[in-house]
């Protein structure tokens, strides 16, 4: 993998704000199944199990531990804590992640 053209494109994404706000809009849109405009709970939960297909167990205690990993990634995401996510949340999120 070339590291450093990933760091580039990265770099570009982030310096951008038109590439920005159209990648952040896509996800965002992808997310938000009812098209209501915000992220609701149910939304986050959904998007992150499909980016785990594949690594699930039946086991109870495992699926706990996912409710409580979900319930965490919606609660960094939830910034304000109204029980939806923004646009805006879900830039900021994006924005600084890629830039770790």
């Amino acid at each position: 993998m070339d590291y450093q053209k990933a760091i580039n494109n990265l770099h570009s994404i982030l310096t951008h704000e038109e590439k920005f706000a159209e990648i952040n809009k896509s996800i965002f849109d992808a997310i938000d199944t009812d098209n209501s405009g915000t992220l609701e709970r149910e939304e986050v939960e959904s998007f992150v199990k499909s980016l785990l297909v594949g690594i699930h167990s039946e086991d109870d205690n495992e699926n706990s531990n996912q409710n409580e990993k979900h319930r965490i990634v919606f609660g960094v995401l939830d910034e304000n804590e109204s029980g939806e996510i923004t646009l805006d949340e879900l830039g900021k999120f994006l924005r600084e992640l890629f830039k770790e």
